[in-house]
């Protein structure tokens, strides 16, 4: 005699039913032109600041120049296009900015941590690495949503640079709505769970974070793409 529950009583069958839904139901609302949780984000007002963030204690000043940053890391994957425009000249591409992100694993772990003095191999640089915008100022990256750790909301790091000279430092962020969807459901995140501090909550990120516009990539099942615009001060 069995206690447990019927098997119709509710639960799929297959544990990454859920997952499969929530990234169909993604790609309706990109095909309605909406992406949860991102309006502010998706529709600016005008061509504004990206405002300065601090770097945080991780950044590496050797970061791979390469598209491709997951290294094997497990995880929901995500290409992210971050478009640097000169905020001073009605939002002007900037073509050959420098753009570094680098950010945390499935588990909340980044590289760099506890790293060995003269250690080059790539795995102690997973997840970070360095692309040159292109002609209509987009630098495009491969890569898997962030982890978290407490008190961290989830969130991408970013630096932009000229030439040598460091534009911008700041960070990115997802709606709590997604953020609980994809930790949700992925099971690279469901031992961790999700973050209890709503993204508002972050110390850094504070009333108004840089959120990420993110829906279903067309052409890559299973691929979400996020997209945000850093507007900078040129010289």
């Amino acid at each position: 005699m069995t206690t447990g529950p019927a098997p119709d009583a509710g639960a799929p069958a297959d544990p990454d039913a859920a997952r499969r839904r929530f990234l169909r139901d993604l790609g309706l609302l990109a095909a309605a032109g909406i992406a949860p949780g991102t309006a502010a984000a998706a529709t600016p007002a005008a061509c504004l600041l990206t405002p300065a963030a601090t770097e945080g204690p991780f950044y590496l000043d050797d970061a791979l120049v390469r598209a491709d940053i997951r290294d094997g890391r497990p995880g929901q994957p995500l290409r992210l296009r971050i478009r640097v425009v000169d905020a001073g000249r009605g939002c002007a591409p900037v073509p050959g900015a420098l753009v570094s992100i680098w950010h945390c694993d499935a588990q909340g772990h980044y590289s760099g941590e506890g790293r060995s003095e003269g250690r080059t191999d790539r795995q102690a640089r997973f997840l970070r690495g360095v692309q040159p915008a292109d002609r209509d100022g987009v630098a495009t990256f491969t890569s898997i949503y962030p982890g978290w750790y407490a008190p961290r909301a989830i969130h991408i790091h970013f630096k932009v640079l000229l030439g040598s000279a460091e534009a911008l430092t700041s960070q990115l962020y997802f709606s709590d709505a997604l953020n609980r969807e994809v930790l949700g459901s992925h099971p690279a995140y469901r031992a961790h769970g999700v973050p209890a501090r709503a993204t508002v909550q972050d110390p850094i990120a504070g009333p108004r974070p840089n959120l990420v516009e993110v829906r279903q990539a067309a052409d890559a099942a299973g691929m979400l793409e996020g997209r945000f615009t850093v507007g900078i001060a040129r010289a």
